[in-house]
């Protein structure tokens, strides 16, 4: 057993109190991975699923707070400027805290911005969230396949539902439960986590009265999104979330391990790097929440998600030598398809509207009124038109305009 894993499987030990609830590891295992590791093309036949065994966590429901883009951030209430007062969010990787599944614990999870030389910015209370998402919707699926599945998360905005069809058993047998559950759980997650930037832009409040559109479409938010659900998917195809406490330890493993695969810098570095886009893709004259501090918003559902690198963005040659002998941006991939079949197919993201109603947007947004996964190139547009009036025509362009 490599030493990374010994030393989570050793922690998780450790940590996971006597009272714990525990699964039987038999049930959740691939016997075709076991079959590949020994070797043997023996076919005994799949071990009986009973979906009683897969772990039974409570979906999600605190969004994490964090984080404005920016440095040594000065808030003001309303028009008046506060006073000896600075948010400091930019951290190194060694500040971060310790996982805790659905927690949002500013003080124990020290969320933040950190800057790394192949994904950009990224925001850790944005990968915590989606890879606590991910992986419950993983296991929601999984223990229902071939069956469909339903399954509502908390309301943000809207109530929103992920409605999953039954998928045909052969696919389930080509591809295996897991796998099929990840995808889909993955494909799902990047639309619920693109709906939050979606009804932040058009003025959706969180705790009441804290405006948070200067914040939606930052240029860190969808990679981090993705980041975090790509590291949630592996725990699981990882099997290392037989309990909260399993989890916990193996997500802070795994994201400090993603950190470093990123290349992510120190402090002072990611700090520098913050400024070096000062007045690019933020501007430090302007106060928390004004709109007009973040000037550049990533707003794109493409995939791959390919970061915004400081270094591509100004010419900066402390910039590029931070990251000198580093490999190159990191796109990241998510799936579209399972198999040959799309799986927007299988796949329904619902936002059904409800006590929260915009007083601009570009589709019926009354109460009862429903926006689906393929309203969101009419949405975009309108983001685009909007935002160009107000931030002005490169807003959405990582480099300056010609």
């Amino acid at each position: 057993m490599p030493l990374p894993r010994l030393a989570v499987a050793v922690s998780s030990l450790l940590l996971m109190p006597a009272c714990a609830p525990r699964w039987h590891t038999d049930g959740i295992i691939d016997s075709r991975a076991v079959a590949r590791a020994l070797g043997d093309p023996a076919d005994m036949g799949s071990a009986p699923f009973d979906p009683k065994k897969i772990p039974d966590f409570k979906a999600p429901e605190k969004l994490r707070p964090c984080c404005a883009f920016g440095v040594d951030l000065r808030p003001e209430v309303g028009p008046v400027p506060v006073p000896l007062v600075e948010l400091e969010n930019v951290r190194g990787p060694e500040e971060i805290g310790p996982h805790g599944y659905d927690k949002g614990d500013m003080t124990r999870e020290k969320n933040g911005l950190v800057y790394t030389c192949r994904g950009g910015f990224i925001d850790i209370a944005h990968v915590r969230d989606n890879a606590d998402r991910t992986m419950y919707m993983s296991l929601q699926i999984a223990r229902n396949l071939p069956s469909g599945v339903t399954i509502d998360f908390v309301e943000e905005g809207t109530q929103r539902r992920v409605i999953v069809a039954a998928v045909p058993p052969e696919t389930l047998e080509r591809h295996g439960r897991w796998k099929v559950a990840t995808t889909l759980a993955l494909w799902a997650n990047q639309h619920l986590g693109n709906w939050h930037e979606v009804v932040t832009w058009y003025g959706f409040e969180s705790i009441k009265g804290t405006p948070e559109r200067m914040s939606a479409f930052s240029p860190e938010d969808i990679y981090s999104n993705t980041f975090g659900a790509l590291l949630g998917a592996g725990i699981v195809l990882d099997r290392e979330m037989r309990s909260r406490d399993e989890y916990d330890v193996a997500m802070q493993a795994w994201m400090r391990e993603g950190l470093r695969r990123l290349a992510v810098v120190p402090k002072p570095q990611a700090r520098a790097a913050m400024k070096a886009v000062d007045g690019l893709w933020w501007d430090s004259q302007q106060r928390v929440p004004n709109m007009k501090l973040v000037t550049r918003r990533f707003v794109s559902v493409a995939v791959p998600v390919k970061p915004w690198i400081v270094s591509q963005a100004v010419e900066d040659p402390a910039m590029k030598e931070m990251c000198k002998g580093q490999p190159g941006p990191l796109a990241l991939e998510l799936p579209e398809k399972l198999g040959e079949t799309p799986i927007s197919e299988i796949v329904r993201v619902e936002f059904k509207f409800d006590k929260w109603e915009p007083e601009k947007f570009p589709l019926p947004a009354k109460q009862g009124n429903v926006a689906t996964q393929d309203d969101f190139e009419a949405i975009l547009k309108d983001v685009r038109e909007a935002g160009a009036k107000e931030l002005g025509p490169d807003f959405t362009e990582m480099k300056r305009g010609k």
